[in-house]
C-alpha cells in the first residue's frame, strides 16, 4: 500500500502542480495580507492532496478515508469547542469557527455512508467525490490559463498542463458542459480536435454561474439518501 501511496503522489504532485499551488498561496497573502490565513488555506489545501492520493490510490479502499477524516474533524473540532467554551485564563476565540469545522466533519461522515449505500451502483457524475471536485476546478484553471492563448488539442493541453489527458479529458468534459470550452474542429477525431475557450465565461461572477451548481449539488448528495 505504501507504493501504491508514493506512486500516486508522484504521479499527481508534479512539479508544475506544486508550483500553482505555491502562487496560489502567494496570490492568496497577496490579497489577504495574513500570514495565519495563508496558513490555514494551506492546511486545507494539503488535506484535500492527501484525500486525492489516497482515493486514487486502488489499494486505498476510499470509503473508509471518508469515515476516518470525518471522525478526526469530529472529534478535534468538538474538542476545539470545548476549549474555546471552557477557557478560563483568558477569553478564547471565536466559538463558531469549530463549530462549523465539526459540521464539516459530519459531512464526511454522511457522505461515507452514502459511498457504502452506493458501493454496488456505479458511480454518476453528479457524485462526484468533494476531493474529485476541488482537483477538477483545479485543473480547469491551468486548463483555461493555456486556452487563453489559443485552441489546443487534448494531447497539447496534457503536455502544457503536465496532466494526464485522461485529466485533460475530465476538465473539458466539464467544461464543454457548460459552454465555457468549445471544440473548434467538429469533424476532426477525438484526438485532432482543438478546443477553445469562451471567454466572456470566464471570470469571478461566470466562476460562481458555472460551478455553483455542481459545488452545491455535491453538498448536498449526503442528504439525498
Amino acid at each position: 500500500m505504501v507504493s501504491g501511496l508514493g506512486r500516486t503522489a508522484r504521479e499527481q504532485l508534479t512539479a508544475r502542480y506544486v508550483l500553482s499551488l505555491v502562487a496560489f498561496l502567494a496570490l492568496a497573502y497577496g490579497v489577504t495580507q495574513d500570514i495565519e490565513t495563508v496558513v490555514v488555506i494551506a492546511f486545507g489545501l494539503a488535506i484535500v492532496e492527501m484525500i486525492s492520493i489516497l482515493r486514487e490510490t486502488p489499494t486505498v479502499d476510499s470509503r473508509w478515508v471518508g469515515i476516518g477524516l470525518g471522525a478526526f474533524i469530529t472529534a478535534a473540532s468538538l474538542a476545539w469547542l470545548g476549549w474555546e467554551l471552557t477557557a478560563a485564563a483568558e477569553p478564547g476565540g471565536p466559538a463558531w469557527f469549530p463549530a462549523l469545522t465539526a459540521l464539516i466533519g459530519v459531512w464526511f461522515l454522511l457522505d461515507a455512508r452514502a459511498d457504502f449505500a452506493d458501493s454496488t451502483e456505479s458511480d454518476e457524475p453528479d457524485d462526484m467525490s468533494a476531493s474529485e471536485v476541488m482537483l477538477v476546478m483545479n485543473h480547469a484553471h491551468l486548463v483555461v490559463e493555456e486556452l487563453k492563448q489559443g485552441p489546443k488539442t487534448a494531447a497539447e493541453l496534457a503536455d502544457a498542463c503536465d496532466l494526464t489527458e485522461s485529466r485533460i479529458r475530465e476538465v473539458l468534459d466539464f467544461g464543454t458542459d457548460d459552454g465555457m470550452i468549445y471544440p473548434v474542429d467538429t469533424d476532426a477525431s477525438d484526438t485532432a480536435k482543438r478546443y477553445a475557450l469562451d471567454e466572456s465565461k470566464v471570470g469571478g461572477f461566470a466562476f460562481v454561474r458555472s460551478n455553483g451548481k455542481l459545488i452545491l449539488r455535491r453538498l448536498a448528495r449526503p442528504f439525498r439518501r
